[in-house]
């Protein structure tokens, strides 16, 4: 067989060794869809390992540190930690936040708009493949790249960030910046994102307007709904002191919800009621006869992720079957 005639066999998979092509992890409609949107994959997967393996190796210079700090006698732990990793955290919790953001604008918003836009939907399914599965497909593999890209993020952060939880934003886990980038929280938060731009394109056939969009529900989500998912939080614990002894004292890891004072009948005022008083019996003579502090224990934290992050993936899924729903039975 002549040279031309083995490079021609190769080429079309014949017999030759160098014809043969390394079988496909993905095959029909799934690789059809990594095919379409690997840049985005690829690129979220790729920022994922970066930042794991930088927030392991801050994980393994924190411990370090902390080691031989709490060995040193005369060592100002607190002011020292700030000096050294005050920024790093600082920067890690900025980019643990703009985790649904991206999962939102450049994962969700795309999916199907961008399919809309430049007509891929129509000539796919004219190939045998319903809308139904063509939706599922795409939904389902941007729901396998958001979960291991968050959740990855998610255990490197909160490894890092839990040996030094006390001495990190002095101590108040319950602020967005650490309760929302710890935990399942990033996972939830980032699903729901992507099923909101998801569902954002089944009515705005523009991509770029989509990502706008989802930008915005970013905003509002942060200003205005996550509150309200928050509403569902166990009770606070409760110390009362007489108001001889003053504001009862915050234990260990936990965080302070709000001050009140009691008067003699149990109800409850303000902290500033007897704020300006120099004296408890200036404090009694109005009628104030305990202080009272409200607070979340350490120890509640796990079970106010849980549930925070539960509500949350419930209205994720809910969107995500209105989104297949809907989209198998109107045209794109």
């Amino acid at each position: 067989m002549s040279t031309v005639a083995q490079t021609s066999v190769a080429a079309k998979g014949g017999d030759g060794e160098e014809g043969k092509k390394p079988p496909r992890i993905l095959r029909g409609l799934p690789w059809l869809v990594w095919r379409q949107h690997r840049v985005a994959y690829v690129a979220c997967l790729l920022l994922t390992a970066a930042g794991c393996v930088q927030m392991l190796w801050q994980r393994g210079s924190t411990n370090d540190f902390l080691d031989r700090a709490r060995t040193t006698a005369g060592v100002e732990l607190y002011d020292v930690f700030q000096q050294t990793y005050a920024e790093p955290f600082q920067n890690a919790t900025w980019m643990m936040s703009m985790v649904p953001v991206v999962a939102g604008v450049f994962l969700g918003a795309p999916l199907i708009a961008g399919d809309r836009e430049h007509g891929t939907v129509q000539l796919v399914t004219t190939q045998s493949v319903t809308r139904g599965r063509w939706l599922a497909v795409k939904l389902g593999m941007a729901v396998l790249i958001t979960i291991v890209c968050s959740a990855a993020l998610s255990a490197a952060f909160t490894s890092w960030w839990e040996p030094a939880h006390e001495l990190v934003n002095a101590g108040d886990w319950n602020a967005d910046n650490i309760f929302g980038n710890t935990g399942p929280v990033p996972v939830a938060l980032a699903l729901l994102h992507l099923a909101v731009g998801a569902a954002l394109g089944l009515f705005v056939r523009r991509t770029l307007t989509v990502m706008g969009l989802a930008l915005g529900f970013s905003f509002v989500w942060d200003i205005v709904l996550s509150g309200w998912f928050r509403a569902g939080f166990p009770e606070p614990r409760v110390l009362v002191n007489p108001v001889e002894q003053g504001q009862p004292k915050l234990p260990e890891g936990a965080v302070r919800h709000d001050n009140w004072t009691v008067d003699a009948h149990g109800g409850l005022h303000g902290f500033g009621t007897c704020f300006n008083e120099r004296t408890p019996a200036d404090c009694r003579a109005k009628g104030i006869v305990a202080e009272r502090l409200e607070y979340f224990g350490y120890d509640q934290m796990p079970g106010m992720q849980w549930t925070y992050a539960a509500l949350v993936l419930a209205a994720a899924v809910a969107l995500l079957a209105l989104t297949l729903w809907w989209g198998r039975r109107r045209p794109l």
